[in-house]
């Protein structure tokens, strides 16, 4: 089974992960990746993140073989972002342009894929403000860009769930991973016809 931990830009995803289940954690990006920039040619970005998410989903996988539960800081399958930032206003759609066929052919190819579950935390916003300023650990110089991405990020997996439907559920700081159904691998791992019913959901007016 792969679980994925998502939710805000300081909601405590890492901070959970680590308290709980260290031994199965796929860490995500580190703070001093060097990873082009967000303004970058959209090409070089999204061939970037998708093959760095790529390397995260086998590291998941692994630990899935090993240990029989993965857990992700993050959805490997990361287009949510660049759909995010493009509705949120702060870029143009060129990077979601970009990445979209890039994510379709990898999960094709069986080199990235839909976790079993995404395990999503809300937290009120200027709570997040608050951890944010506090927290000598990162750079958050886009809080406040992440912050408006969150009601898109939400409508991103409420679209996932409506095409994969029992696949995202709430957690709080004293979920356990023991909570869940145990489950091998969902068939909608690889599902390329999952990502097209999101996207046209998402389409959607």
């Amino acid at each position: 089974m792969i679980v994925v931990m998502e939710g805000p830009s300081a909601v405590g995803k890492t901070t959970w992960c680590r308290a709980h289940c260290p031994e199965l954690l796929v860490e995500a990006a580190p703070e001093n990746l060097e990873a082009p920039d967000l303004d970058a040619d959209p090409l070089q970005v999204a061939h970037f993140w998708v093959e760095f998410n790529g390397r995260q989903w086998q590291t998941a996988l692994q630990i899935e073989k090993e240990k029989e539960v993965a857990v992700c800081d993050g959805d490997p399958l990361h287009l949510y972002f660049s759909w995010s930032v493009w509705k949120a206003g702060a870029l143009a759609r060129n990077l979601f342009d970009a990445e979209l066929p890039l994510y379709r052919r990898a999960i094709e190819k069986r080199s990235i894929g839909f976790a079993d579950f995404v395990l999503w935390r809300e937290v009120p916003p200027e709570e997040l403000r608050r951890r944010a300023k506090s927290d000598s650990t990162r750079r958050r110089r886009r809080h406040e860009l992440y912050l408006s991405m969150i009601p898109r990020m939400k409508t991103w997996f409420a679209a996932r769930e409506q095409a994969l439907p029992g696949t995202v559920r709430a957690w709080s700081e004293q979920f356990g991973i023991e909570e869940l159904p145990g489950t091998s691998a969902g068939s909608h791992r690889y599902n390329a016809a999952a990502l097209d019913q999101m996207t046209a959901i998402l389409n959607e007016p």
